[in-house]
């Protein structure tokens, strides 16, 4: 086999590994531990792919004195780091004690580390072939991007993983049988008996992940609970994450089921067909629906049609079918959910002809079914669990923004509502500020805005209800009176056109005040109160929030404290990078007869090499966060975005094959490019064709920018090897990796404070820097010469 042709199958197998075993991390730890804690552990996983590379370009001559050993290693440290997270999860050790953190930190960086060695090895040992390795390292993530949601919707986890350590083994057959030594004869056939014994033994690997000792954790707490029994029926993994059936069984004998999504956000399974045999445990069960109240004052010429966003266990469907709505309609995201719910709960889920559970993101459904719905009703659709594209993101981020209310708003019929159940008084006024500032835009003033709005409360789950057009003072005026008779008055409490009643009294000497309504709202409402002072003067962050900044559940005023480990890593790495720059990269120990010359060119591809792993970032954030709407999945929709990112930036890396000359130009050229197609995407063909594109067509659309964006580093690299200097490869590909994890973190701290349109302004600043340095880099060789 030649050498080339080796190096080609050995890295295309190792980073499709590498990206399987990435997404596969992702969704156990979403699973084991705090979303947060996920956040900080991933980000220091792909952190270890760049120490890898670094260590190698440090310690070369040693790693190629035994590079088969080395070779070994990524399969057998990830096994080791995976079964050792297994047990460690079991063992009482999670991330919120003072050690646990740590601990998962290091396990799960060990294999990317190794997995950096190899790869910078690959590249250091066989530079003439760097655009084409380059290409199918990026070929190579696609491809491991895109079957991850294949593998995780159809194995489970820990088969995935094995597929991952298999990819890695054969990886390590295909560079035993090239070195073609003593040793390879021998252990090539073990590797691939490993192999094959490895997928005979995949049904043993189909075990069920036991949910971690973990207090934060519901299902942990709930199954813990000695008080009743627990069981559980069924587990399924998909790319979503781990679906959990459980039953308990009270010591009074009755029974009931609940399922959990990644071990947390349980919902109760409700069961049409038994409600309807027992009115009394009917009337009891939809009593404890908070919604109920309001859907009570609807007339029968409103109850065409609904929609439920995120049906939980059934309670929402249950509720609008006894209440006579005569289609019911529901978006669940999760399809293991929709699944196990058709399978155990058929009766709520499938069984009735006007109940249809759709597997889709539900803000997408409602853009693709305009003006249909007489209610909308979001009941808590929260899953607390990490699926976003960067470091800090949440399912539920994107239903609840301006641009989402809008959707909703088109969603209703003139007569429709939405009807929000929220945790607490703080969720209420983030989603009303969200509510007054888009209705400013609209041209609809503070007082009549909230004619359309009334909110009750039991102290629990406030409910927010929002109607398209004014609600009529009448229904209002008996609305209002029945929910003080319910007790459903308690704070946050408001019903337009009903005048505040107070009380202002002094008792031994304390002065009590008692307003009937939400003072605040109703001093808004009336025109007292500027609608904007309702985030403006609040201690908590309760300013509206968009698609451009999604993060409804970031009450800080500035970075939630879950990003404060993150962004400490951050400033580590530029401050690292900074230190070295400045020093003049001595910690690289050139040889002594490399030359000044050598030396500056180095420094300066050095910051070249971390400006464009920066800016590749930030740039696929912003892609990634516009496009992302537009797609019905949010774990398939993630993956097939990354998988035509990386394919155009593949293709782009394969076309750097032809450049021979001029490459300082070819650098500048291609960068200028990528400037010109970013903001010719987002600025020109976005908003002419984004309404009309299918998700197909989508994906496929951002080959076009990405294509651009894979030239330049490669060319890059060319450059570096042109100087003969080893080293000089491993260390660009180190810090543009690690560069990389920085990028990440900031591009969520920026989208945090102000939007991911300045991520895109400061990526498109940082290749701006690429082209200036590149510039000087070539007046300096002709200075030289």
């Amino acid at each position: 086999m030649k050498r080339a042709s080796t190096n080609i199958a050995i890295i295309f197998l190792l980073t499709a590994a590498t990206i399987v075993f990435e997404i596969s991390l992702s969704r156990l730890f979403s699973y084991l531990l705090s979303f947060h804690f996920v956040l900080i552990i991933i980000a220091f996983s792909i952190l270890g792919l760049g120490i890898g590379q670094i260590t190698y370009a440090k310690y070369s001559k040693m790693i190629n004195h035994s590079w088969l050993w080395w070779m070994a290693l990524p399969s057998v440290t990830m096994f080791l780091s995976f079964a050792l997270l297994l047990s460690l999860s079991q063992l009482g050790v999670s991330s919120s004690t003072d050690f646990g953190l740590p601990i998962f930190i290091f396990l799960s960086t060990i294999p990317f580390m190794a997995i950096g060695i190899v790869y910078a090895h690959i590249f250091e040992t066989d530079n003439r072939h760097l655009s084409t390795l380059y290409a199918l390292d990026l070929i190579g993530a696609a491809t491991g991007a895109l079957t991850s949601v294949f593998l995780l919707n159809t194995f489970g986890l820990a088969q995935v993983v094995a597929i991952a350590i298999g990819l890695l083994l054969l990886a390590l057959v295909v560079a035993l049988i090239a070195h073609k030594n003593r040793y390879s004869k021998i252990l090539a056939p073990l590797v691939l008996g490993v192999i094959f014994l490895m997928g005979f033994a995949k049904d043993a690997l189909n075990f069920t992940i036991p949910v971690a000792k973990d207090p934060s954790k519901d299902l942990y707490r709930l199954m813990a609970n000695p008080a009743f029994k627990s069981e559980k029926i069924e587990s399924r993994w998909s790319a979503f994450g781990q679906t959990d059936l459980v039953k308990f069984t009270y010591p009074d004998g009755t029974v009931s089921k609940s399922m959990f999504i990644d071990a947390a956000a349980g919902t109760k399974v409700i069961d049409i067909d038994e409600l309807a045999k027992d009115t009394v445990k009917m009337r009891k069960v939809l009593s404890g629906f908070p919604a109920v109240f309001a859907l009570n004052f609807l007339s029968e010429k409103e109850k065409d049609s609904v929609l439920i966003i995120g049906p939980g266990g059934g309670i929402d469907i249950a509720t609008t079918y006894f209440m006579g709505f005569k289609y019911i309609e529901a978006a669940e995201v999760n399809p293991s959910f929709v699944a196990l719910m058709e399978k155990y709960n058929p009766s709520t889920f499938l069984d009735k002809e006007n109940i249809k559970v759709h597997v889709n993101e539900g803000r997408n459904f409602i853009i693709e079914n305009k003006g249909k719905f007489d209610a909308i009703i979001l009941t808590i659709p929260v899953t607390k669990s990490s699926r976003g594209t960067d470091f800090y993101g949440l399912t539920e981020n994107y239903l609840f923004t301006m641009e989402a209310l809008a959707d909703y708003l088109d969603g209703l019929t003139e007569d429709g509502a939405i009807y929000f159940t929220m945790h607490g008084r703080q969720e209420v006024y983030k989603m009303l500020a969200n509510f007054l500032e888009l209705q400013d835009r609209m041209g609809v003033n503070q007082i009549e805005a909230l004619k359309k709005v009334y909110i009750y409360s039991d102290e629990m789950n406030p409910v927010l209800v929002i109607k398209k057009n004014p609600f009529e003072q009448k229904t209002m005026e008996e609305a209002h009176n029945t929910a003080h008779y319910y007790g459903l008055d308690k704070e946050p409490f408001y019903f337009p056109y009903i005048r505040q009643e107070s009380l202002d009294t002094i008792v031994q000497n304390v002065n009590y005040q008692w307003f009937m309504f939400d003072k605040l709202l109703y001093d808004i409402s009336n025109g007292s109160y500027a609608y904007d002072e309702l985030w403006k003067a609040a201690s908590i962050n309760l300013s509206p929030v968009s698609d451009d900044s999604p993060y409804f559940f970031n009450y800080n005023n500035g970075l939630p404290d879950a990003m404060t480990t993150p962004l400490w890593l951050g400033l580590f790495i530029i401050g690292w990078f900074i230190f070295n720059h400045m020093n003049g990269w001595k910690s690289v120990s050139f040889s002594e007869s490399t030359s000044l010359y050598i030396r500056r060119k180095f420094r300066a591809w050095a910051l070249v090499s971390f400006l464009l792993g920066f800016s590749y970032i930030l740039v696929q954030g912003y892609l990634f966060q516009v496009l992302n709407l537009k797609l019905s999945n949010p774990s398939q929709s993630f993956s097939l975005l990354l998988f035509t990112f990386l394919l155009g930036n593949g293709l782009g890396s394969l076309v750097t094959g032809a450049f021979k000359k001029n490459l300082s130009r070819k650098l500048i050229t291609y960068t200028v490019l990528v400037i010109l197609f970013s903001l010719l995407t987002v600025y020109v063909l976005l908003p002419i064709w984004y309404k009309q594109l299918s998700e197909f067509w989508i994906a496929l659309f951002l080959l076009l920018p990405s294509f651009f964006i894979g030239i330049p580093f490669p060319v890059l690299l060319k450059k570096a090897s042109s100087l003969k200097e080893k080293k000089s490869i491993p260390y660009l590909l180190g810090i543009s990796s690690v560069a990389g994890v920085a990028a990440s973190i900031f591009a969520v701290v920026i989208s945090i404070l102000y939007g991911y349109r300045f991520v895109f302004l400061l990526a498109l600043l940082g290749y701006g820097l690429v082209i200036v340095l590149a510039y000087r880099s070539k007046t300096l060789k002709i200075q030289n010469t």
